[in-house]
């Protein structure tokens, strides 16, 4: 790229240093040594960058000769241009120093009243009792992957936690019950705590100047929304911790360039790819941060292509040194975090359900045990659905409320006499059977044979017609139920056909005939021509919160696969194989965590009070509850100066490449004052992030919440101090530190305004009122005191009440306006307005359909057989 001007960066009288003049290369400065060398103008602009030898900003600029050869070189670094002369980058102490004093502030606001509230807060329900099955050993199943809910594990086992407290609802008290909370929720705020050097030293690193390091730690340690997530017992602190960390080593990996396949070269590297690794095992949410990372190293990849000074040898060993830091190294950290996970987790527990038997066979208390191998007719058989895992086909002394109103056929998740089923033939082939030379001889069941099943104990068969299922009312799919009675002998309804679609690749026979654990196969109806199916919806209370078994009509295959699991049959041969469920390996257990994960993330798509869609975050439409008390509350709400500026920085950064892009094409090769390239290399880098770490969600149909930005929000924080730091360097020193400590000081000022809600600590309803800045925060102001003892004032609410959330606020549809919730001048709801939203567990949903249903017994059921033949026989 042609360089259209160069600058030289010359010190003022006074400033720290003991040279006159100073050349500033990639962001590191070296002093001259007699003549001055000239520098590309981005370089002039990247003065300061870290070494900070002109920390008080007394600078100026010369213009120097114009530059218009295009012989650049192309090797150097995307976050540093110019000549690097052998430097390395280097922070100096007085910038040490600063920080520490940074440091110091911002541990005061993250740990102050760590303690407060004394109570469970919003999701500490589900990390702080996962923390507790980690250190009992119990299995459990979640939506993300485990190194957060480890950190918090093991971060309550060094507090004292002994995994007793269960943290099953909001508002639960720790003190009276001995929880060690403080020991947990430190660990996030000494993350949290953490992001404030992380910020100094990326925005360092990527050549910003010491005062802009300093800003970008500051906003960093005011930003309630930061504050109030690190606080608690919640993931996010992890995930925006190990992401910060990612960004710093990628940005210090570019200041090795100039010293490719070194050892810091290297080491920066690695721990890219270790802390993508770690972010991944967060959250998924860190997927945006590998396509951050990876675009980046595609514009690299290719920028190095088009350099003839490397070689086609050193050009591949860049590619693979990439690939294994960057690809590799990731997979091998997920992988080592659930190897732990799995580890720690080696007993059964209610996580269970959501898993494979060959899976759930690797946990201690499970014992599936072996089963004779084949399955011939007159065996009697358990039945597993093979791709929900909700459990055995069962049927038991219910009817339906509904349709035929026959004995009810469902899915069971516990293991009883009511799941066993015995296959035998049709009516005419067993006359056939029983006219043969020899029919006492076993006969395998094979691929297209059509049997009927009759449940062991009721003695009814499987049954399916043309009646609609009593959850599931699609035309395409019918009712299944058990039908008959003493002395029927069945109609043709009763007619499956086996079809088997896997078996076992080490015994080729399980491809065609029917073999316990090894086949899979489904039960086609004759007549309807519908297969047995199941989605996983529950029955209501009449069926015992059971889940649902209908036949559907062109259904897809993993939802009507089957297998059987136990085999009984007493004229099979004691010496006969037997079948046994695997121990799957490392991999298979966690490529099935995933794709369970995956399946259930997927699954979250019942309304909550607080969730909210992509768009209304960057401008921040409206927060989140996590608890509230008397005269109290904690609500999720970001500093509002810094999340629109930070929005208005992206969205400008995006304009001015739109504008240069034109310009460009007509010949206006725009310097941007000479910080073009600088703009687009650290500015650019951040704000792509940002795309990938926002643009994402819009396509995601689950629960979103407000928590789920700020990941992108750390990345615009620093994309606003970057441009701030390149367009206010031609200005005065003195005007260009109004600018940044007016920035500051309205940041301090809104961080004290709203960190009574960041806190749970106490505040006057005046004040809360003045803080809504727009009218969708609704955040409950009646619940805190009015200053005038004259004024009226609302009815107290119950001491240490939790009403998480209680929003002023109902739920808003996707997208749309939220219904406001009227009050008189008292704080009294209105009659006619919507009620307040009540708590909703975003996994509640989701668990209720993996968990097993309620388990029963057969005396609690209406085991009046006599009268249930009498309904048959009058269908």
């Amino acid at each position: 790229m042609a360089h259209l001007e160069s600058m030289r960066y010359r010190k003022q009288p006074g400033a720290n240093g003991g040279h006159d003049e100073a050349t500033v290369i990639s962001g590191m400065s070296s002093a001259a040594a007699g003549t001055p060398t000239p520098l590309d103008s981005d370089d002039a602009y990247g003065a300061d960058r870290a070494a900070g030898l002109n920390s008080d900003l007394g600078y100026s600029y010369e213009k120097k000769d114009l530059d218009f050869s295009s012989s650049n070189n192309n090797t150097l670094a995307p976050f540093a241009t110019g000549d690097r002369q052998h430097q390395r980058f280097s922070i100096s102490r007085n910038q040490w120093i600063t920080l520490g004093f940074i440091v110091l502030a911002a541990a005061y606001v993250r740990l102050w009243r760590l303690s407060n509230p004394g109570q469970v807060v919003f999701d500490e329900v589900h990390f702080g009792k996962f923390a507790g099955k980690y250190l009992n050993g119990t299995y459990f199943f979640d939506v993300h992957p485990p190194l957060a809910k480890m950190m918090f594990a093991a971060a309550g086992k060094l507090a004292g936690y002994d995994g007793v407290f269960d943290f099953k609802t909001i508002g639960l008290d720790y003190i009276s019950a001995g929880v060690p909370y403080i020991g947990m929720r430190l660990m996030p705020a000494l993350l949290g705590l953490a992001m404030v050097p992380i910020t100094y030293i990326t925005l360092a690193a990527l050549g910003h100047a010491a005062d802009a390091c300093a800003l970008g730690a500051l906003l960093v340690c005011f930003e309630n929304a930061l504050l109030t997530q690190s606080r608690l017992i919640l993931l996010d602190a992890s995930l925006i911790f190990f992401t910060g960390l990612t960004v710093m080593f990628w940005a210090l990996f570019f200041t090795e360039s100039h010293r490719p396949f070194g050892n810091r070269w290297w080491g920066y590297l690695l721990l890219t790819g270790a802390n993508l690794g770690n972010a991944l095992s967060c959250k998924w949410v860190g997927l945006f941060l590998i396509a951050t990372i990876g675009v980046w190293t595609l514009k690299d990849l290719w920028e190095k292509l088009g350099d003839l000074s490397i070689t086609p040898a050193q050009y591949f060993k860049h590619f693979v040194a990439r690939a294994i830091a960057l690809i590799v190294v990731p997979v091998i950290v997920y992988l080592f975090w659930f190897q732990v996970h799995f580890s720690v987790l080696h007993k059964s527990g209610d996580g269970n359900a959501f898993m494979s038997p060959e899976f759930q066979n690797t946990l201690k208390g499970v014992n599936l045990g072996h089963t004779p191998r084949d399955v011939y007719y007159g065996s009697r058989v358990r039945i597993r659905h093979d791709a929900t895992n909700a459990g055995y086909l069962h049927s038991h002394l219910s009817n339906y409320e509904t349709g035929s109103k026959q004995q009810q056929i469902t899915l069971y998740g516990f293991r009883d006499d009511n799941n066993y089923w015995i296959l035998t033939r049709t009516e005419a082939d067993e006359e056939a059977h029983q006219n043969s030379t020899n029919p006492q001889e076993l006969q395998q069941i094979k691929n297209g044979d059509i049997v009927r099943l009759m449940h062991w104990r009721t003695h009814r068969r499987l049954h399916s017609h043309n009646e609609r299922p009593p959850m599931t009312t699609n035309d395409y799919q019918n009712e299944v139920s058990g039908y008959g009675w003493e002395g029927f002998s069945g109609d043709s309804n009763d007619h499956w056909r086996v079809q088997i679609l896997e078996g076992d690749s080490k015994i080729p026979d399980s491809k065609k005939k029917l073999m316990a654990i090894h086949t899979k196969f489904r039960l086609i109806h004759v007549n309807q021509r519908c297969a047995l199916f199941s989605n996983r919806k529950k029955l209501p209370k009449w069926g015992h919160e059971q889940v649902e078994v209908s036949c559907m009509k062109s259904a897809k295959f993993p939802k009507t696969l089957w297998r059987i699991e136990s085999n009984v049959n007493e004229k099979i041969p004691k010496s006969a194989p037997l079948a046994e469920y695997r121990r799957p390996s490392l991999i298979e257990k966690v490529l099935e965590a995933t794709a369970v994960m995956w399946r259930v993330n997927n699954g979250l798509t019942k309304s909550h009070p607080y969730e909210s869609r992509p768009h209304t975050w960057p401008w921040m439409r409206r927060g989140m509850a996590f608890w509230g008390a008397d005269k109290r509350s904690i609500y999720l709400l970001g500093t509002p100066i810094i999340w629109w500026l930070s929005f208005g920085t992206v969205v400008i950064f995006a304009g001015v490449q739109v504008v240069l892009f034109f310009r460009d094409r007509r010949g206006f090769h725009d310097r941007l004052l000479g910080a073009r390239e600088r703009y687009m290399e650290s500015v650019g880098f951040l704000s792509i992030g940002w795309v990938l770490h926002w643009i994402p969600f819009f396509l995601m149909g689950r629960q979103l919440f407000l928590h789920h930005y700020l990941p992108a929000l750390w990345l615009a924080i620093l994309a606003l101090v970057g441009s701030i730091d390149l367009f206010t360097r031609r200005l005065s020193r003195k005007v260009r530190q109004v600018i940044m400590f007016a920035l500051l000081l309205a940041t301090v000022r809104m961080y004290f305004q709203y960190s009574h809600i960041a806190y749970g600590s106490s505040w006057t309803r005046e004040g809360c009122e003045r803080s809504k800045w727009l009218k969708s925060w609704d955040y409950d102001c009646y619940r805190f005191p009015e200053m005038s003892a004259k004024a009226p004032v609302a009815p107290a609410l119950k001491p240490n009440v939790p009403e998480i959330p209680m929003p002023t606020m109902g739920a808003p549809d996707i997208g749309g306006q939220p219904v406001a919730i009227m009050r008189n001048k008292n704080g009294e709801v209105v009659a006619n307005a919507p009620p307040p939203a009540q708590n909703f567990d975003p996994l509640e949903h989701e668990n209720k359909l993996n968990e097993p249903a309620p388990e029963i017994h057969q005396d609690h059921l209406n085991s009046n057989s006599a009268k249930l033949d009498l309904e048959m026989k009058k269908k």
